[in-house]
């Protein structure tokens, strides 16, 4: 019905009711507030309609879970009723009118409602490509609404779901907004910094280069003169060289450790052993000062920390605190235990730090303001032991700071710098407590299993394992693997910050390795069960924390990993949390769980057995969109349904098992194949876009495709992509029954179907892309 239908239809409602509607759809328009919003739908379609009562059901867009939402902003969980309207408007997206001719005891959602109702009104709220929710009126008797009631419940409808539509906007854009304010005050301070940087490097560059030239042309002058101390002149130049070398490579260390390249090898060691080992490590120099270092530690308890480092940092600052201590000085270490931290403080007997210096002194080029008493020579120098020292203790998940320690007679005496680190490498309380959530799930262990299969199946790869935040101790389990040996991977567990899968879970960032052995954060080699030094690492989030990673390892051709296939496990990823999301909101149902199964494991038939979305196809869907240009989200969308969207064939296995020409039957059973991958994938997908580009890549831009006949550029751009990339891949690919074409007769044959069944822009652009990968000047 177009527009002017449904006006006429609307002005035939009773004059109250059309004011009513007015009034709702206006104040909805200019508020932000959901409960206000609610509050005005709800009580204007129940008078409107002389209805019982209404309820709002929001759709979490992450997990696909349903929220009942009360005026007062609660929210609590719901689960759809087995073969209730919710689901079956869910299924069918379109509004279900129960008029309550199917008698008092039919599905209506009984948990929703003190008393059960007799007829039922269940709307979907969708705006855009988005689904938010549903919105359900009850009635106590049976009740048939008429062609402008429904109009007016749909108007409501629609008029909340943009009011949906305009609050989650508001959420995302401050959140945005906040996140581009972050990042520009980052980049402005890295900007900052790295101006600085240059310019303090170029400064204390200055003075050893000088003093080299100046020596090197001394000792040029001088050949000839025996008398001249050229053996004083050239180890001068030797100590200026070390001088240059050792400032480069503090600035290489402290911009690895800095840009994330740097990851801990971690191991456990005694506290007591530690401080003991650093301070015998820095005796001699400290005796050529004649300082003595006092160590004092109050525990022996074992410690996980990348010795190396620790050792480096400790060392930083004993050496900081001998150089600025008096001769005859004592530099005291004193280790202890806090709670789940250990702790190292290192105090020195020299001058104070000014109190302003205090936040500063750990900043790179630092330059020191102590003066010493008595004449002695002042050390102010400028230095990145301490910066790197800071950086090397965040990456431990610890922190450092700087105090003055004394008051004696009024005034400051000497400096302290302290270090703390957590004992152990765990995992945040927050992500303990929603692993807990699926702790001992024999359900969700089966979803595990099927989850590495699918992945496996999609990427190509031989080994691909789960690994878990384990709820009690903190690090991480194996929960599910494929193509591991059982008796080498029995009870092994992963430390957060450790290693690959360990960094992962601990930056919360996807990591893709070309090689393990040459790779600048890992440098290790490689295990002799994979057999290709590639492998990927995604970290798995569960209410935005992360509580696992996936790794995938060993791609079956060999060939290393690529970032199209970082972006697909990115997007399979991020619908395996949403399935867990959504067990762990309904911990008592079954079927939430059973359904998730079902999608996965008919994606992982849809690779193996069918062989339809593979690697090649997701690799050109994504390069044809980013040649028409199609934002980088967009391009992953495109890559992640490529390879899903005919998910729907698995449950046609029967009707399309015929080399021959299928019968009326059978072709109109194979048609309906995007209507059934959205039902297959419903309980993983809830991006209303991919629901799009899946039920549209059948279409044809005459209008004579399936299933809903739509025409040019009102098909999604998306759709139209996948349409080329699934004709090219039929006809170059053999079939038992026919032999494939050559690559010229299918590059002739899109371009006659341009204007009839393929969008002319996007074969071009597809043309283009074989062309740069060389297939098409082959066939030439």
């Amino acid at each position: 019905m177009d527009a002017k239908h449904r006006g006429a239809s609307l002005l035939e409602l009773p004059g109250e009711a059309l004011a009513l509607l007015a009034e709702a759809v206006l104040a909805m328009r200019t508020t932000g507030d959901l409960g206000v919003s609610w509050g005005i739908a709800s009580s204007n379609a129940m008078r409107a309609l002389d209805a019982a009562d209404a309820r709002l059901l929001r759709l979490d867009r992450r997990s696909g879970a349903l929220f009942r939402y009360e005026e007062s902003g609660v929210e609590t969980p719901y689960l759809a009723e087995h073969g209730g309207p919710v689901e079956w408007v869910m299924r069918h997206d379109r509004a279900m009118f129960d008029d309550g001719a199917a008698g008092p005891h039919a599905a209506r959602e009984t948990l929703l409602w003190q008393r059960p109702p007799q007829a039922l009104v269940t709307v979907p709220l969708e705006a855009g490509n988005t689904h938010y929710g549903f919105l359900l009126i009850a009635f106590d008797a049976p009740r048939s609404l008429s062609a402008p009631e429904r109009l007016l419940v749909q108007a409501l409808a629609d008029a909340l779901a943009l009011a949906l539509e305009r609050i989650d906007l508001m959420h995302a854009l401050d959140t945005e907004r906040a996140r581009v304010g972050a990042a520009e005050r980052k980049l402005s301070s890295a900007q900052d910094a790295a101006s600085g940087l240059m310019s303090i490097l170029a400064h204390e560059m200055r003075s050893p280069l000088s003093s080299i030239k100046a020596y090197a042309e001394t000792v040029s002058n001088n050949l000839d003169n025996e008398h001249a101390p050229r053996r004083r002149f050239l180890e001068v130049i030797d100590e200026e060289c070390d001088r240059l070398s050792g400032l480069v490579t503090d600035v290489q260390d402290l911009s690895r450790i800095e840009g994330g390249e740097t990851t801990l090898r971690l191991t456990a060691v005694s506290l007591a052993e530690l401080g003991r080992t650093v301070c015998v490590e820095h005796s001699d120099t400290a005796g050529k000062r004649d300082v003595t270092i006092a160590l004092e530690c109050e525990s022996d308890a074992r410690i996980d920390v990348d010795t190396a480092l620790v050792r480096r940092v400790l060392g930083n600052l004993i050496q900081n605190a001998v150089q600025f201590s008096p001769e005859g000085g004592t530099v005291r270490v004193r280790f202890a235990l806090r709670g789940e931290e250990w702790t190292c403080s290192i105090t020195d007997e020299g001058p104070p730090l000014p109190a302003e210096d205090l936040a500063l002194v750990f900043e790179g080029f630092y330059r020191a303001r102590r003066q010493l008493p008595g004449g002695q020579p002042s050390h102010e120098g400028t230095r990145l032991g301490l910066a790197i020292a800071r950086s090397i203790t965040q990456l431990h998940g610890g922190r450092m700071w700087a105090e003055q320690p004394h008051v004696s007679e009024g005034s400051v005496q000497g400096a302290r710098f302290c270090v703390a680190m957590p004992m152990h490498q765990v995992a945040s309380t927050r992500a303990r407590r929603i692993a807990r959530q699926t702790a001992g799930r024999a359900d969700l262990a089966e979803l595990f299993d099927a989850i590495v299969e699918m992945v496996a199946a999609t990427l190509d790869a031989g080994i691909v394992s789960l690994v878990l935040v384990d709820p009690d101790r903190g690090d991480l389990f194996l929960a599910a693997s494929v193509g591991l040996d059982p008796m080498s991977v029995e009870g092994r567990r992963t430390t957060l910050r450790s290693g690959v899968a360990g960094a992962v879970a601990a930056w919360g960032r996807p990591v893709l390795v070309e090689n393990i052995e040459t790779d600048r954060r890992f440098r290790r080699l490689n295990h002799p069960q994979y057999h290709t030094k590639s492998l990927l690492c995604m970290p798995l989030r569960v209410e935005g924390e992360v509580i696992g990673v996936v790794n995938v390892n060993n791609k079956l051709n060999g060939e290393a990993f690529e970032e199209d296939d970082l972006a697909l496990l990115a997007m399979l990823t991020e619908r395996v949390g949403s399935a867990i999301e959504r067990a762990c909101a309904y911990p008592d149902s079954r079927r939430v769980v059973e359904d998730a199964l079902e999608a996965v494991r008919c994606m992982t038939k849809l690779k193996r057995d069918f062989s339809l979305g593979g690697r090649r196809q997701m690799k050109r869907a994504r390069a044809v969109a980013r040649e028409l240009g199609m934002s980088p989200a967009d391009v992953d969308v495109i890559g992640y349904v490529a390879s899903i969207h005919d998910v729907g064939m698995v449950r046609l296995e029967a009707e399309t098992a015929h080399p021959g020409g299928l019968d009326e039957k059978q072709r109109s059973a194979v048609t309906a194949h995007p209507e059934v991958s959205i039902e297959i994938l419903r309980p993983l997908e809830y991006l209303g876009v991919v629901r799009d580009y899946i039920l549209g890549h059948h279409e044809r831009w005459d209008g004579t495709g399936y299933p809903r006949g739509l025409t040019g550029d009102s098909i999604p751009l998306g759709s139209r992509i996948l349409a080329v990339v699934d004709a090219w891949e039929s006809m170059t690919t053999p079939r038992p029954f026919r032999a494939p074409r050559d690559v010229a007769e299918a590059a002739a044959e899109l371009r006659r179907e341009c204007g009839r069944q393929f969008d002319y822009e996007v074969v071009e652009a597809f043309l283009k892309v074989l062309e740069r990968e060389g297939e098409l000047r082959e066939a030439a």
